[in-house]
């Protein structure tokens, strides 16, 4: 078939060789300013091999797609644990410090020439690609429809419908849109291009933006229910991962909230669990009655500081999060970036936080926006609002409130999910 006019025009003006696009990126590795491996990802070149059977090829055109781009894999891969998700990059995105995917893999998208892009798609061969935000790219995108490999466009915040471009293409962008199988935006408005693109009422859903957040941690119900029973009515705070420097405040602060309530419990993660014995010994100098929890002991009523002796995995976070209706979010009294929120906030938990939370701006913003989260500053403050929080209605105030930010969005995460399920089973039944 030929190609219409826009795309033959812009290949021209795209048309480079190889080895220029080599050149240049191996210019930009001399300097500093881009990896090996990212330049060999960037020329589809050097890849990891293809693990066999199903390829799930999502794309997070902006920071503020990824995590949302991230959760979608982890709800699709619930369903189908055999698949592999490939999460390509634009080059402005990073993963974020510490993020690794169980069955997947993290990859730059290749640059938009017609020999990268049919190398990158003849090595990853993907069963559907799932694009999350703008940023389209002709090429790319014109290879894939041409490979009959289903496409679903999803809207991002602040991921308008443009393409990736250095100059403007005349009636490029609406055939690129109109390559894709199905859409979803967040408004009326929103749809127009696609409409204008030629995609039929049935292949445009209107919906909302596919945001983080939206997914809660599975728990163990046959744990929760011990525990419930062995805490009983004692008023319980949840410190999660806590860098061993914040210790100290973390102290200050059980010891300020429990003058306000005698019997309250303290239950803690460590994010360096070899760290264990030497804080259960700062515990027990401060004068706390504190103990390292074995999965096997029930947590007695003497027990004021409860130490997880392991790194939790998520399903035991949102244990405690259920549990306790206080939850710490670690690592951010001092330079250590933060931990996720949302886990907190879709398990109802009243969310407490330091002012360092640098890894997780765009999650923290969210909460702090709806009045779901509180910013303390030290030990005292920490104290304070753990204190305050023991107050029913005040902790199911900030419950809520979190609770509503974190499943803003469910509802496309789970649609995208029954879509890309629908794509995947039909490609399947029609494999030879």
């Amino acid at each position: 078939m030929a190609r219409p006019f826009p795309y033959l025009l812009y290949s021209g003006l795209s048309r480079k060789s190889d080895r220029h696009r080599a050149d240049r990126l191996d210019r930009l590795v001399q300097n500093g300013a881009l990896s090996h491996a990212a330049r060999d990802q960037r020329l589809a070149q050097n890849l990891p091999d293809r693990p066999k059977g199903e390829v799930l090829w999502l794309h997070a055109a902006t920071g503020f797609a990824l995590r949302p781009t991230m959760e979608l894999l982890c709800r699709i891969g619930d369903d189908r644990p055999d698949m592999f998700g490939l999460i390509t990059l634009s080059p402005d995105v990073q993963p974020p410090a510490g993020a690794a995917l169980d069955t997947g893999h993290f990859t730059l998208l290749p640059e938009d020439d017609s020999t990268i892009v049919r190398r990158f798609l003849d090595h990853w061969s993907p069963d559907s690609l799932v694009w999350i935000g703008g940023k389209f790219r002709p090429n790319l995108l014109r290879e894939t429809h041409e490979r009959h490999i289903p496409t679903l466009a999803i809207e991002a915040p602040h991921s308008p419908t443009t393409l990736d471009l250095t100059s403007p293409v005349p009636g490029l962008r609406r055939h690129v849109l109109g390559g894709f199988d199905h859409v979803i935006t967040a408004s009326s408005e929103a749809a127009y291009p696609w409409r204008r693109a030629g995609l039929g009422t049935e292949q445009i859903e209107i919906l909302g933006y596919l945001e983080e957040g939206g997914i809660a941690p599975s728990v163990d119900e046959d744990e929760l229910t011990r525990r419930m029973v062995e805490i009983g009515t004692r008023p319980t705070w949840f410190a999660a991962r806590l860098d061993r420097s914040e210790i100290s405040e973390v102290i200050r602060a059980h010891k300020r909230a429990l003058r306000r309530a005698h019997r309250l419990l303290l239950v803690l993660s460590l994010s360096d669990p070899s760290t264990q014995d030497s804080v259960l010994a700062q515990m027990e100098t401060a004068g706390l009655a504190a103990t390292i929890l074995n999965p096997d002991s029930p947590i007695s009523e003497s027990d004021q500081v409860v130490i997880l002796p392991t790194a939790p995995h998520h399903g035991e976070e949102g244990l405690w999060h259920r549990i306790a209706p206080i939850s710490f979010m670690g690592s951010s009294l001092g330079p250590f970036g933060g931990i996720d929120p949302y886990p907190a906030a879709a398990m109802g938990s009243a969310i407490l936080h330091g002012r360092h939370v640098s890894d997780f701006t765009t999650a923290y913003a969210r909460l702090t926006a709806g009045n779901a989260v509180r910013a303390v500053t030290d030990g005292f403050e920490l104290g304070e609002e753990v204190g305050r929080l023991m107050s029913p209605d005040q902790a199911a105030l900030m419950a809520g409130a979190a609770w509503e930010v974190a499943s803003t969005g469910a509802e496309v995460t789970d649609r995208v999910a029954n879509l890309v399920q629908d794509f995947l089973d039909l490609r399947e039944r029609i494999a030879p």
